[in-house]
């Protein structure tokens, strides 16, 4: 199926929705709309420098607290 096509099918069946149903279906379209560019900032937050110290080896605090925790 073609973007058109799809996008046909699917303002076809919204006026068969009962109110409840289209606000359900108002808010996923909603948050799929938000979601993309909150994807794209976080994968390009991701790879930063500044992400890519932060998460590196090391920087990695954690390895002398649990080491200290073992003994």
């Amino acid at each position: 199926m073609t973007v058109a096509q799809l996008q046909q099918e699917i303002t076809s069946l919204i006026p068969m929705l009962p109110e409840p149903e289209l606000t359900v279906v108002f808010d996923f379209v909603r948050s799929l709309v938000e979601r993309e560019p909150q994807t794209a900032w976080l994968n390009a937050q991701k790879q930063s420098r500044a992400y890519q110290e932060w998460v590196g080896s090391d920087n990695d605090i954690y390895d002398q607290v649990f080491a200290d925790a073992a003994r």
